[in-house]
């Protein structure tokens, strides 16, 4: 039986909260896989008063979307996001509370991705974790008697959200706005977001786990009120993303009227170019999934040969072509033939095709080292030759996220990039690329280049924006007497944001 979304919930403690959410919730894992804020949170038990409260800006960071557009990231600072995990768990018990008032009386799990235990990790949100024993979908069953499915999603939904809603969610519009103690801890998560983004009152950091738990406490309270209207609209929701069946044309428009009214409540907006009602019956699975698992790619004596692995991939650019270069198509393919047995031949043709692709979709890049490099028997020579060639495109378009993943790939298989210096790092003022060089200078021995760096960081440090802009930079670059504040007795205790295996 299909587990209720309150289940989900109180199986997670307060104390795992506050670690899944500060321990593994910290970086987006769309960064290299360099970062680690274990130690952060095993000094933030050690604390013997909380971090001071005050409002700081972030780490402002793009990555690639499957569209090719760069998607905004936010890294925050690290002591207002503890600040922020520890009261989201001291006031577990209530948060749940309101969960179980939100979803109790629905007959099906209405939202489809939140935090929730996962097997083998101590994370708590994973944008595409299936877990089918507990978690099938209860679409069969709400579209018996449906004619029509309502697709629409929240535009610029976690920038759009007010930190004021969370007490609106709580307690009630009418209530919050009247009630403004500062002591009531719904009005305090109401502050402490707001000083995640130097005291604004509009936007959650996309990137931390934490936003995703924030989004749930508003959009919670949307469905229970489309659930229980007159009409008990049937729909699911995959964080901003809503699939509603219906009866009638008619009333797919009368579902988008009532959802926009829920959201104008928490000052949120539909994204009317996504939105459209199609007719039923639509296939389960996404069109382009179909037509790709369609195409067979097992040669006769069972593994893929030169010619079917060309075949599959050749169906693969053509479905992305006709998807509106849907990069997301190529994700998958290249998944899929990283999990094949492949002859020799074709091992060289993926790997081949592969790096060219990435280069001209970036956002392939991140998947590289997993499902490229390994399953092919990339030698470090050929990795080292594709990275040369993303660095120096990446750094003319400033596309900082392939930048960081070419410094990664040299820091991990241990070589060396042409044409990075000092004077580029520091012209370009990024954060990522900054702490990235830093890096890299120091394992390459280049004293001078990493000095450079470590003066470049000391002027940040006496800016409080820009500081704040590249905390990470400046406190991984900078000695324990350089530093101030909370800072300095973290930084003298030996707290790093970096691995081991990466570290200074």
């Amino acid at each position: 039986m299909a587990k209720a979304y309150s289940e989900f919930m109180d199986e997670i403690t307060s104390d795992e909260l506050y670690q899944g959410l500060l321990a593994y919730g910290f970086f987006s894992e769309k960064l290299p896989p360099v970062f680690d804020a274990t130690g952060f949170y095993d000094y933030s038990l050690s604390l013997p008063q909380p971090f001071s409260k005050n409002p700081h800006g972030y780490i402002y960071y793009e990555a690639m979307r499957d569209i090719n557009i760069p998607r905004p990231l936010g890294i925050p600072h690290p002591m207002v996001y503890q600040r922020l995990c520890r009261l989201l768990a001291d006031n577990w018990d209530k948060i749940l509370n309101h969960f179980h008032n939100q979803t109790d009386s629905n007959k099906f799990r209405v939202s489809r991705t939140h935090i929730q235990k996962m097997k083998e990790s101590n994370s708590l949100f994973k944008m595409n974790y299936p877990n089918w024993k507990v978690d099938t979908s209860p679409v069969p069953d709400i579209q018996i008697g449906m004619k029509y499915v309502v697709r629409a999603d929240i535009s610029n939904c976690f920038p759009s959200m007010y930190t004021h809603a969370l007490p609106w969610a709580i307690i009630g519009k009418d209530k919050a706005k009247t009630d403004k103690h500062r002591n009531r801890w719904y009005n305090e998560l109401d502050h402490c977001c707001m000083e995640l983004k130097s005291g604004e009152t509009h936007g959650f950091l996309i990137g931390p786990h934490a936003s995703n738990l924030l989004a749930e406490i508003i959009l919670t309270v949307v469905d229970k009120r489309l659930t229980s209207s007159d009409k008990k609209w049937k729909f699911i929701r995959h964080i901003d993303d809503y699939e509603c069946y219906v009866a009638t044309y008619e009333d797919g428009q009368d579902f988008l009227t009532a959802l926009g009214q829920e959201l104008r409540y928490f000052d949120l907006s539909l994204n009317h170019k996504k939105t459209k009602i199609e007719e039923l019956p639509v296939a389960a699975t996404t069109h382009w999934v179909r037509q790709i698992n369609a195409v067979e790619f097992l040669a006769p004596y069972g593994g893929v040969n030169y010619k079917t692995a060309q075949a599959y991939i050749d169906a693969a650019i053509s479905l992305m072509e006709a998807n509106g270069n849907n990069a997301a198509i190529l994700n998958y393919a290249i998944k899929v033939l990283a999990r094949q047995s492949l002859s020799k031949n074709a091992k060289e043709l993926c790997l081949k095709t592969f790096l060219h692709l990435a280069f001209i979709y970036p956002y392939l890049i991140p998947l590289l080292d997993e499902y490229v490099f390994a399953p092919y028997g990339a030698g470090k020579d050929v990795i080292q030759l594709f990275t040369q060639t993303i660095y120096e495109d990446a750094i003319l378009r400033n596309n900082f996220e392939a930048v960081s993943y070419a410094i990664y790939f040299a820091l991990k298989y241990e070589f060396e990039i042409d044409k990075i210096t000092s004077d580029v790092v520091i012209e370009k003022e990024n954060c990522m690329f900054s702490l990235m060089s830093l890096l890299y200078f120091h394992k390459n021995g280049n004293s001078t280049e990493e000095t450079a760096l470590e003066n470049y960081a000391l002027t940040l440090l006496q800016t409080d924006s820009d500081f704040d802009q590249n905390w990470l930079f400046v406190y991984e670059a900078m000695p324990y007497n350089k530093l101030q504040d909370e800072w300095k007795p973290m930084k003298r205790q030996g707290v790093s944001f970096i691995k081991k295996e990466f570290r200074r």
